[in-house]
Formats: C-alpha cells, structure tokens, sequence
C-alpha cells in the first residue's frame, strides 16, 4: 500500500515537471516560427514610396476686369401706399372689397348713406336758380335806375342804393353758385373710390358702421410698381448714383430668379446709428410675382477691378467652398479660394490667387493636394 502511493506520488511530479517545461518552451518555439516566416517572405512595399507623377494641363491665372458688386439686402415696398379715408361722415351701407383685391384707379370701395348729402345738393341747387332769377330781376331794375338817373328824376341816394343792390344779387349767384360744387363733391364723397390701381391690404370697415371724415376704410397699395429698399454702408454711398442698374433675389424664391431695376433715389444723408444711407430703386411689377414686404437680396456693380481668373472647369465646388489646384514646384497645393461670378467662361478669383500663377485647367479623379505632376 505504502508503494503504491509512493509510485502515484512520483508520477504526479513527473507531470509537474513536464508541464513547466511545456509553457517554458511553447513561446520560444512560436517566436522561432514566426522569425521563420518573416524570413521565408516576400520583402513589403515601402509605404513611403511615391505614386507616379501625374499628366494635368496647366495653366496660368489671367488678369480680367471684372465688376465690383456689393451685396446688399433690404426689402420691397409699394410705390405707392395710401391708408384711403372716408371723405365724408355717415353709415357704411355696403363694402365692396376684401383683403387681396385687385382694384383699378377710381373702382368703388366702399358706399356710405347718401340721403343727407343729397338732400343738400338738392337745396344747393335750388339756391342757385332762385338767386339767378333774383339777379335777373335786380338786373332788368338797375336798368331803370339808369335811365331815370340820366333824366335826373332820381335822387342821388336813391340810384346808389339801386347800384349796390345791382352788384349785391351777382356776389350772391357766385356764393349759391359754390355751395352747389360744395355739396355735390360731399355727395359724390359717399362713394369711396380708389384713388390709384393696387391691391387691398387690409380693409378696415364693415356695413352698419359710422365713419368721420378721417377714418380708415381700407389700406391700398400699388403692386404694378414696387420700389427696392436697400441701405448702402457708408464707404459705398459715395459710389452709388440715380441710375444705376441693381439686381436682386427674394429670400423665399425657390427658382433664385433674378429681377432688374434702376435706381431712382438716394438718401441725402448717412443714419447716425447704422452708418448707412437708404437708397431706392424701381422695378416694374407686371405679373404681380412680387410683393410688399418681401425680403432681398441686392448686387449692385459700384467699379470695376483688376482679378486673376481661371477657367470655370478649373474650380472645384465644396458646398459653398470653392478649389483650385495649383502647382506649387511640381506638386500640387489644393488652395482655398474665393470665387467671383463667372463671366464667360472665366471665373475671377477674389482672394487665394496671385496672377500668373499655374492651376490645373481641368479637374480629373487623379487631381489631388500633394500629386506630382509631369
């Protein structure tokens, strides 16, 4: 029994020691291996081996003349904008339009309770015919008053007081005579009409209601024509004179439409808290797209100046960013520029460009910051 635990005991230690010299052995062994792979290999690439040089075109920065532009942003208004009045006191006995009615020149508003002012003009006109028939009568008697004057069968006071009667009848036909105008203008103020083409904006009284003279029937303004407000910072007022052509854009206009105007005022002087001078242009409005209180953005040309240019293909679009590439000795540098309008073909380069400098004509997938070119 005793040699049976003694045989069990040895062996275990034999396994002991076996396992020790597994683990000790097993890393040297994988390390050898792998050496040997490396060495049995094909040797790598370098990775800092260059690409080959690549064929561009170049070419080198020409110098255009271009148009100085200053954006501006303002808004439109209407050439004409009238909150209209009643014109005469009564009750609005019916309205004629609603807010975004197209109205022409002289087209009835609104019609207020016309029974008091023609009862008026009736008894102007009256007036009128009494006092011409009573001048009629004063005449046909200063007739006599002569003739007896000149047969001295009149006293002096008599014939002087005839002569001023004479002359009082004819003040009186002119007196009846403008109070007629006077209540025939009131009657026809009971028709309030538009005092020029436009739209409605906003209509300010219903039926059954009292108006005085200065109320406020409807707001009109004229949409054929609308004026483009922009306000022009102070080193550019100089600049800008009546006359002008000026090219704007509205905010909200998905098709980025370009409208033309003229400029027609210019403000006399500079805002004290802006710095900036008010300036208007004009711009006719047939079709109506347009409307007061929209939103633009103006590009007035102010001068010239002297820009570098590039073909159109050589600049690469980013979003709003824009590219060129240009060979700086024998490499290519991706630049950051800015772009000005393109104008036949050419596009001048605001700032990131010198003149004579060599960019690559025409971008290819190949064209990259760093290349070698041939």
């Amino acid at each position: 029994m005793r040699d049976a635990t003694r045989d069990a005991t040895k062996k275990l230690e034999q396994l002991r020691g076996f396992a020790r010299a597994l683990l000790i052995g097993l890393p040297i062994v994988i390390a050898g291996a792998a050496g040997c792979s490396r060495s049995g290999g094909a040797p790598a690439s370098s990775a800092d081996a260059e690409a080959a040089p690549i064929a561009v075109k170049l070419v080198a920065a020409a110098v255009v003349k271009t148009p100085r532009v200053v954006t501006l942003s303002g808004s439109l208004i209407g050439a004409e904008e009238a909150q209209v009045a009643a014109g005469a006191a009564g009750k609005v006995l019916a309205t004629y339009v609603e807010r975004g009615s197209f109205v022409k020149k002289g087209s009835i508003l609104a019609r207020l309770d016309a029974r008091a002012a023609s009862a008026q003009a009736a008894q102007a006109s009256a007036e009128v015919e009494s006092t011409k028939a009573q001048a009629e009568g004063a005449e046909l008697d200063c007739g006599r008053v002569e003739r007896l004057n000149a047969k001295g069968a009149i006293s002096k006071a008599d014939y002087d007081k005839a002569r001023t009667q004479c002359q009082t009848t004819k003040w009186s036909v002119s007196s009846a005579e403008a109070k007629k105008t006077l209540t025939a203008e009131a009657l026809r103020d009971t028709e309030i009409r538009a005092p020029f083409s436009g739209m409605v904006v906003e209509r300010a009284v219903t039926a059954g209601e009292y108006v005085r003279v200065d109320s406020r029937v409807v707001t009109l303004v004229n949409t054929d024509s609308l004026r483009v407000e922009i306000t022009v910072p102070e080193s550019d007022v100089a600049l800008v004179r009546q006359g002008m052509d000026v090219n704007f854009r509205t905010a909200g206009d998905s098709d980025a439409r370009v409208f033309h105007g003229k400029i027609r005022y210019v403000g006399p002087s500079v805002r004290k808290q802006s710095r900036d001078a008010v300036v208007e242009a004009v711009f006719q409005n047939d079709a109506h797209d347009l409307r007061p209180g929209m939103f633009v953005t103006a590009r007035l040309a102010v001068g010239e100046l002297e820009l570098p240019a590039v073909p159109a293909a050589a600049v690469r679009s980013d979003g709003t960013l824009r590219h060129v590439f240009v060979d700086v000795s024998g490499r290519l540098e991706d630049r950051l520029v800015q772009a000005g309008e393109t104008l036949g073909g050419q596009t001048p380069i605001v700032s990131g460009l010198k003149p004579g400098e060599q960019v690559v004509a025409e971008l290819t997938p190949d064209v990259r910051d760093g290349a070698r070119v041939k």
